[in-house]
């Protein structure tokens, strides 16, 4: 078998694969011991175009996480306090390259945002996933080590007014 690369092909490949495989399992009974070998080398090939399509796929994503992220250069947040952590308004202000007119190229631009609830995904992904030491201790309280999961009970208690089980202060 050729070795595709494409998610395209490979998918091809596979289709092509399963349906040679169940003709030959449909003929083994009628030309006995080569239809069996040969049932087992299409196997073996589709097995391994599974594991390639599985593989380019987690690599596309991959690739195109790395693409989304490449544009941040630092994220910071400032924190107003009020009594507690559902009323702390927060501020976030990330640098990203945006297209500027005047230089005919991308430059770093800072952005601001009242909130986490505002971040757009990409500037969301970046914190959690590059910059989680930056996000505000009183939500990594919420689950320690685990941003993404603070982050949702953080959003969880904002919605209700307040964290279940936890008076967490800022």
């Amino acid at each position: 078998m050729t070795q595709n690369t494409t998610l395209a092909d490979i998918a091809t490949e596979i289709e092509t694969l399963d349906a040679q495989l169940l003709k030959i399992k449909d003929l083994v009974e009628l030309i006995g011991q080569p239809a069996i070998l040969k049932a087992d080398e299409v196997a073996k090939a589709l097995a391994d175009a599974k594991d390639r399509f599985a593989d380019a796929l987690a690599n596309q994503g991959e690739v195109e996480r790395e693409e989304r992220l490449k544009a941040f250069t630092d994220i910071r947040i400032v924190a107003t306090p009020g009594h507690n952590l559902m009323n702390t308004a927060f501020t976030i202000y990330y640098t990203r390259k945006a297209w500027d007119n005047d230089a005919k190229e991308s430059l770093p631009k800072v952005f601001e945002c009242k909130g986490f609830a505002g971040l757009d995904d990409a500037a969301y992904e970046y914190l959690v996933t590059v910059k989680p030491h930056a996000i505000p201790a009183e939500i990594m309280k919420l689950a320690p080590g685990n941003a993404q999961e603070a982050f949702g009970l953080y959003f969880v208690g904002k919605q209700r007014g307040y964290v279940k089980g936890a008076a967490v202060a800022a």
